[in-house]
C-alpha cells in the first residue's frame, strides 16, 4: 500500500487538467490509385476516423469503421481491476476516466482525440510497485476483424498477416481438445476488417518499458462428447511489460498508446511507423550499407593473414567494386575478452583497422557486449558481473558455438564501464563501423533474474547499454545490429538484422525465414533504421543453392533498398556473379521499394522500386514457395498505371515484351522474374542497377573506372 495516498477529492480535480499530446509529420511511401469496380487490389491510402464511447459501468468502446472493440477495461496482470468508485468527465482532449481501486490507489486514463488518430493516456497512483503488466486497453471484445498483423519482438520474428483461427468440429475422443490460443505482437499491432481496413496499435516511446499487444480467444464447446463450437469471442489487449519496478513517489506516467485507423494495412502500418521513428529520432537517413563480412566464407576461422588475402583480390578488380566497408565478424578472441586478441591475429587490432581504412573502406568488427565465454578471463576474475538467477547461480545461455556462454549483467556499474572501454578503445583503433549480437541477452525480465539494479526494467538497462555503446562509437559511425529486439534500439543503430541466420541452403528457417521477415517488415525499412535481410551468396564453392536460387535472393535483397552484403570472395567470383553484384549497388541515400500487394495476395512476393529520371519501375516477383507458381498481375495494381512498356530485365540484357495492361506470369520454385515497366518504351539503361543508380556515372564521379 502506498505510503502517501493521494485524497480522492485531490485526484478528481486531475479531471480538470489536460496532458498535451505532440503530432508528428505523415508520411507514406506507397501511392496507389483507387481500385476500380469490384475488383480486388491495392488502393491509395487515406485515414479513417476513430472515437471513444463512455459506458456508465467505466468501460469504453473504440468505433474505428466497421472495427469495434467492445466493453475496453484496464487490466493489471490479465485480469479486469478491482474497482471501488469510478469518475468520469471530459478532458482537454477527450475524456478521462478515474478508477479507485481498492488499497487507495488509483488508475487514470485520458481517451483522446488527435489530429489523425486516437490515443489512450495511463496514470497509475499511491502504488509502491508497478504491476507485472498493465494494459490500459483490456478485455476487449473484438468485431469485424478476420486477420490481424503480429509483429515479432525482434530478429527472426515471427512477423505477419495471419487469419483469426476458427473452431473445428473435430471429435477429440477421450481427451480435451485443445481450444484456445493467443498471439503476442511487439511494437506494431493490426487488427483487419474483411475489407481491409485497418487498426493500427503502437505506442510512441519504447525506451522503458516492452509495449505488449494481445489477441486472443475464449472458446466454448457443447453437445456430448464436446461436439459443437459454441459461441468464441475475440479478445484485444494493448499495455506494457512493466516487471513489477518500485514506482518513485508511488506514481508513473505511461507513454501514450496511439491507435491509427486506415484503408490498407501496410501504409496505416507505416504511417504509425513514421510516428514512432520521429517522436524517437530514428538514424533513417544513414548513407546505405554495401558490404563484405567475413562469416559465412570464413566463419570462426578467419585470420589477420586472409584478411590481407581478401583485400589483395579486391585490389586485382578493375573496375573497382564501391564497397563501403569489410567487417570483421566473430573470430578474433574468446567471447568476452574483446580486447585480447587470439594467436590469428595480432595483439591488437589495430593492424586490421589500418589495412582495411589505408584502401578506402570502412573498418568494421562484431562485438557481443553481453555474451561472455566460461573460458575467458572476464568470466573467471568477474563473477559478480554475471546475470544470475533467483537463487543466485551463474544462467547459462543458449549455445551458438561449442563452450558454454553467460551473460552480463548490464546494470552493474563496472560492465559498464567495461563495455565503454572496449568500444572506446576500437573507435580509437579506426573502427567506424560496428556489428553487434545478442543484444537479447541484455533483455531479461527483472522479475526472473538477479541484477546489481533492481529498480529497473529490463528495457531501462538495455537502453543504458545502448547509450553508452552509441556514445564511444561516435555519431558518425555505422551501427548494425543482431539478434536483438526492435523497439529500444529505434534511434541508436543504423541497420538492423530482421531474420534468422541464413546458409548457403534454402531451408524453411533459414532462407524462408528471411523472406518472410524482410516482405514483413518492409513497412519500416528506412524508417526506422535499413533493414539488413542477411548475406547474399553468389560463389559456386560451398554453396547448395542453385543458380535461380542464387539470383532470386540476390535480387530481392537488392530491390528491397536496405543493406547489401556478402561473404564472398571476389577474386573467386565469375565474370556473370561480379556483374550481378555490381547490379544489386543501392543507393546512397535510403530508398525502399514498395510491396504493392502484401495483404491482398499471399503467393509470391512482388516488390516493385521506381525510378523517376528514366520515368520507370522494376518489378520483382519471386516464387518463394516449393511448388510451381502461375498468376496473372494488373499492371495498375503493381505500378498504378493501366498499361506500359514491359521488358524481361537481367543486368546483361533487357528483352522487350510490348505495351501491357497485365502479365502471366509462371514460375518454377524458388524462381523469379524481374521487370522494367517504361512509360515511354525505352528499355533499361545498361549501367542502370536495381536499385536506380548509373553505375557508371558513379564510378566515374568517384574516379573508380582506372
Amino acid at each position: 500500500m502506498s505510503s502517501n495516498p493521494i485524497e480522492r477529492r485531490s485526484f478528481i480535480k486531475l479531471l480538470a487538467a489536460g496532458v498535451g499530446s505532440t503530432l508528428l509529420p505523415i508520411r507514406s511511401l506507397a501511392d496507389l490509385p483507387p481500385v476500380v469496380g469490384e475488383s480486388a487490389g491495392p488502393v491509395k491510402f487515406k485515414l479513417g476516423k476513430s472515437d471513444w464511447i463512455l459506458h456508465s459501468d467505466g468501460t469504453f468502446d473504440l468505433i474505428a469503421g466497421s472495427i469495434r472493440l467492445r466493453n475496453c477495461r484496464p487490466t493489471i496482470d490479465g485480469q479486469s481491476i478491482f474497482v471501488r468508485n469510478t469518475f468520469m468527465g471530459d478532458s482537454p482532449k477527450g475524456k478521462r476516466i478515474i478508477y479507485e481501486l481498492d488499497g487507495n490507489s488509483f488508475v487514470m486514463l485520458d481517451l483522446k482525440i488527435n489530429n489523425g488518430s486516437v490515443s489512450v493516456g495511463a496514470e497509475l497512483s499511491s502504488m509502491s510497485r508497478a504491476p507485472f503488466y498493465f494494459s490500459p486497453v483490456g478485455d476487449a471484445r473484438v468485431e469485424n476483424v478476420d486477420r490481424f498483423f503480429k509483429q515479432g519482438l525482434g530478429q527472426g520474428g515471427p512477423s505477419g498477416i495471419y487469419p483469426i483461427p476458427k473452431s473445428t468440429t473435430a471429435d477429440w475422443g477421450n481427451t480435451p481438445g485443445e481450444q484456445a490460443w493467443s498471439y503476442d505482437s511487439y511494437l506494431t499491432t493490426a487488427l483487419l476488417s474483411p475489407r481491409n481496413e485497418t487498426l493500427a496499435i503502437s505506442a510512441y516511446d519504447h525506451y522503458d518499458f516492452i509495449q505488449q499487444c494481445s489477441i486472443y480467444n475464449r472458446p466454448h464447446r457443447k453437445g456430448l462428447y464436446d461436439r459443437y463450437a459454441d459461441k468464441e469471442d475475440i479478445f484485444f489487449e494493448a499495455g506494457f511489460v512493466m516487471e513489477n519496478i518500485p514506482l518513485q513517489n508511488d506514481f508513473i506516467k505511461l507513454p501514450d498508446i496511439y491507435i491509427i485507423t486506415g484503408n490498407n494495412p501496410f501504409d496505416t502500418l507505416q504511417h504509425i511507423a513514421w510516428n514512432i521513428s520521429e517522436n524517437m529520432v530514428a538514424r533513417k537517413d544513414t548513407k546505405t550499407s554495401y558490404h563484405w563480412n567475413s562469416w559465412y566464407e570464413y566463419q570462426h576461422d578467419f585470420s589477420f593473414e586472409q584478411l590481407k588475402e581478401v583485400l589483395a583480390g579486391m585490389d586485382e578488380i578493375k573496375p573497382k567494386i564501391p564497397l563501403q566497408t569489410i567487417q570483421i565478424d566473430d573470430c578474433y578472441c574468446i567471447l568476452g575478452d574483446w580486447l585480447e586478441t587470439n594467436d590469428r591475429w595480432p595483439r591488437a587490432m589495430d593492424d586490421a583497422a589500418r589495412e582495411i581504412y589505408q584502401r578506402g573502406y570502412r573498418a568494421g568488427i562484431w562485438v557481443a557486449p553481453f555474451v561472455v565465454d566460461s573460458q575467458s578471463k572476464t568470466f573467471k576474475n568477474h563473477p559478480d558481473w554475471l546475470i544470475r538467477n533467483l537463487d543466485g547461480e551463474p544462467i547459462q545461455q543458449y549455445n551458438f558455438r561449442d563452450g558454454k556462454y553467460y551473460a552480463l549483467d548490464g546494470s552493474h556499474p563496472e560492465v559498464q564501464k567495461y563495455i565503454a572501454r572496449v568500444f572506446r578503445a576500437f573507435r580509437k583503433m579506426g573502427f567506424t563501423f560496428f556489428k553487434t549480437a545478442y543484444l537479447g541477452w541484455g533483455l531479461k525480465d527483472s522479475t526472473d533474474v538477479q541484477r546489481y539494479d533492481r529498480d529497473k526494467t529490463s528495457v531501462q538497462i538495455l537502453v543504458d547499454v545502448l547509450n553508452i555503446i552509441r556514445t564511444e562509437i561516435g555519431a558518425g559511425a555505422y551501427w548494425m545490429a543482431s539478434n536483438a529486439p526492435f523497439a529500444p534500439l529505434i534511434g541508436f543503430v543504423d541497420g538492423m538484422r530482421i531474420s534468422a541466420n541464413v546458409e548457403a541452403d534454402w531451408t524453411e528457417e533459414g532462407i524462408g525465414n528471411m523472406f518472410q521477415e524482410s516482405y514483413n517488415c518492409q513497412y519500416f525499412n528506412n524508417v526506422y533504421w535499413q533493414n539488413d535481410p542477411d548475406t547474399i551468396f553468389l560463389r559456386d564453392v560451398n554453396n547448395n543453392l542453385t543458380e535461380s536460387e542464387k539470383k532470386s535472393i540476390a535480387l530481392w535483397n537488392g530491390i528491397l533498398g536496405g543493406t547489401v552484403n556478402t561473404s564472398d570472395r571476389f577474386s573467386t567470383l565469375t565474370e556473370d556473379q561480379l556483374n550481378l553484384w555490381r547490379f544489386l549497388q543501392p543507393q546512397d541515400r535510403p530508398q525502399s521499394a514498395v510491396t504493392p500487394l502484401w495483404s491482398y495476395d499471399d503467393k509470391g512476393k512482388v516488390a516493385v522500386r521506381r525510378y523517376k529520371s528514366e520515368k520507370a519501375w522494376g518489378i520483382l516477383i519471386v516464387n518463394d514457395t516449393d511448388a510451381p507458381l502461375k498468376k496473372t498481375y494488373k499492371m495498375e495494381y503493381l505500378i498504378g498505371e493501366d498499361s506500359c512498356w514491359l521488358f524481361k530485365w537481367n543486368p546483361s540484357e533487357c528483352m522487350p515484351l510490348g505495351n501491357m495492361g497485365e502479365i502471366e506470369i509462371s514460375l518454377d520454385s524458388h524462381d523469379s522474374i524481374l521487370l522494367y515497366a517504361s512509360e515511354n518504351n525505352s528499355d533499361a539503361p545498361s549501367d542502370l542497377s536495381i536499385s536506380g543508380v548509373k553505375l557508371e556515372k558513379y564510378l566515374r564521379k568517384h574516379n573508380l573506372l582506372d
